[in-house]
This record gives structure tokens, C-alpha cells and sequence, in this order.
């Protein structure tokens, strides 16, 4: 599907799962290298910034926060690719599922928005930059979202549902497995991008390239400050379980220790041989009363040693 939309002389298209028959006309249009064509026809596992002589071509990858949306995306995928296309007067983004982010963004975005925003010359890097800080700004609420459930989990730990908290924190973890892996090699990409914006648009963009260094090391910091209140949460969450754990290992062998004595007389008794107290009236009495005596002592003895 195919979206198209003019700002003052610049053009944004955006293609979603995006047709062969859509690709070659946009070729044709744009003057695409076949090189690009052929990244664009399928899903790239890198990110990536290639230079030609009429375009940047940039591929970046921004994760999905499943635990979000509360579901996995329809497409099972941890992360959103959108391939970039970046000439003087055109951006093409290219994606192969539907981002929210990029609907957001078409809906805000118009001439005026540029008009009361730039001065000087316009060029397409200028869509590029607004887009993209756009798309880690949107990353920022889902980081919220996580934060907002690691101080839950918090609760809840201190709370004495430790137990509850191990799925729990473990889809965190995996959320934020997602992010790091996804936006680790943007900082690379985003200097590669800054020398090539830097060639092909000249010192203009400069200024674009490093504020989008800027948004993305905001993200990077709410990720890492995430990351380290999820592994403080674990070691703690870990350590009451373990406690916990102690404590009934540590009832368990004190009643086994106790009840071990009665063990021993039930057995005694049960022998075929000639045995004491057994033959007068009511000598299962006194039997019952040996083992009372024997579990009051094994429990007077636990408590002299602080067992109980």
C-alpha cells in the first residue's frame, strides 16, 4: 500500500509490505539502484547506511514492546524495520507491517508544520529528521510503560509476592533484551549517517543529524536506567525467594527432627518380640504417653537451640 504526501515542494511516500509492481514504478521514478531495489523487496536482518550519488539509503530497526500492547504482535516480531530513502526533494520510508508511529506522524505532519519550524533552504533530510525523532519519541512511552512496571513489581515484591513476580519480571526482561538489541547499533549508524547526511546534503544538516544523536541517546538512557532497576528488582526478588526457600527447608527438617523420636517408639512397638508396658490394662496408654514425652522433649530441645 502506498502513501503520498507533499510539503512545500517535498515529497514523503510511504510504502507498507510493499509490491513488486510498487517497487519497480517507484524505481523508475526515482532513479532507485537496482542494489537498493533488491534491499527493499524483502526484510533486512542489519541495519545499514549506504551513500549513492542521488540518495542516502538507511535501514534501521525499532523494537516492539510486546509487553505494551499486553499481547505479541500479529507477526511474531521483536522489532519494526523501515528502510529509509533519503534524496534532496523526496523521503521514501518503507516498512512490511503497520506502525502506529508512522500514522501519528502523517497526521501532525504538513507544510505548515515545516514552514513554521525551518528557515533557509528545504530538503528533504528535513521530513527525515522530524520522522525519526518522532519514532524515538514514541519508543519513550513504551519505556515509560515499563517503568511504570518495574515500580509495580516493586510493590509487590516488598509486598511478599515474590513468587508471582518471576513471570513477571522475566517478560520485562525480555522487553528490554528487545530494545537493547534493536537500538544498540543505531549509534553507529547514526555517526555513519551524519558523515553522509554531512556529504550530501553540506553543513546543513549537521544540525539534523546531531539532534537525532540527541533523541537517541535520551532513549538509550531511559533503557539503561530501566535495565538497571530491572536487575535490582531481580537480586532482590531472588534473595526473598531464597530466604523464603530456607525457612521451609529449615521447618521441614526441624519437624522431621522432632517426630523422628516417635519414628523410633512406633517401630519399637511394633516388633514380634517381648516388649515393656505391653500385656497390663491400657498399656497403649502408656505407650501414647512415652511418645508424648519423647516429642516434648525433642520440642523443649528445638527451643533451647532456636530452631522453633
Amino acid at each position: 500500500m502506498l502513501k503520498r504526501q507533499d510539503y512545500d515542494g517535498l515529497t514523503w511516500i510511504d510504502l507498507e509490505s510493499p509490491t513488486e509492481e510498487e517497487l519497480t514504478q517507484l524505481a523508475k521514478d526515482y532513479e532507485l539502484h537496482p542494489l537498493a531495489l533488491q534491499e527493499l523487496s524483502k526484510p533486512s536482518l542489519r541495519s545499514k547506511v549506504d551513500l549513492y550519488a542521488d540518495f542516502i539509503y538507511l535501514i534501521l530497526h525499532f523494537p516492539i514492546c510486546n509487553i505494551c500492547y499486553g499481547k505479541q504482535p500479529a507477526s511474531g516480531a521483536d522489532t519494526d524495520e523501515i528502510d529509509f530513502i533519503i534524496g534532496q526533494n523526496f523521503l521514501i520510508t518503507v516498512h512490511y507491517q503497520p506502525l502506529e508511529a508512522l500514522t501519528e506522524f502523517s497526521k501532525t505532519f504538513t507544510a505548515k508544520y515545516i514552514e513554521e519550524r525551518v528557515r533557509g533552504k528545504k530538503h528533504a533530510g528535513i521530513i527525515f529528521y522530524y520522522l525519526t525523532k518522532h519514532l524515538y519519541t514514541s519508543l519513550s512511552a513504551g519505556l515509560d510503560y515499563v517503568n511504570g512496571v518495574l515500580r509495580q513489581a516493586e510493590k509487590k515484591i516488598f509486598a511478599g509476592e515474590e513468587k508471582s513476580m518471576v513471570h513477571l519480571l522475566s517478560n520485562v526482561n525480555h522487553n528490554l533484551l528487545d530494545f537493547r538489541w534493536a537500538l544498540k547499533s543505531h549509534r553507529q549508524l547514526l555517526d555513519s549517517l551524519a558523515v553522509a547526511g554531512d556529504e550530501f546534503f553540506g553543513d546543513s544538516f549537521k544540525h539534523y543529524s546531531s539532534s537525532i544523536a540527541g533523541e537517541y541517546e535520551k532513549i538509550w538512557n531511559m533503557l539503561e536506567s530501566n535495565r538497571e532497576t530491572f536487575f535490582d528488582l531481580r537480586q532482590t526478588n531472588d534473595s526473598l525467594l531464597s530466604i523464603k526457600t530456607n525457612e521451609t527447608m529449615k521447618a521441614m527438617a526441624v519437624l522431621a527432627f522432632i517426630f523422628f523420636p516417635i519414628t523410633i517408639v512406633t517401630q519399637f512397638f511394633g516388633m514380634n518380640t517381648n516388649l515393656p508396658f505391653v500385656g497390663p490394662p491400657h498399656d497403649y496408654l502408656a505407650v501414647i504417653g512415652l511418645m508424648a514425652l519423647a516429642l516434648a522433649l525433642m520440642v523443649a530441645w528445638a527451643r533451647t537451640r532456636r530452631w522453633l
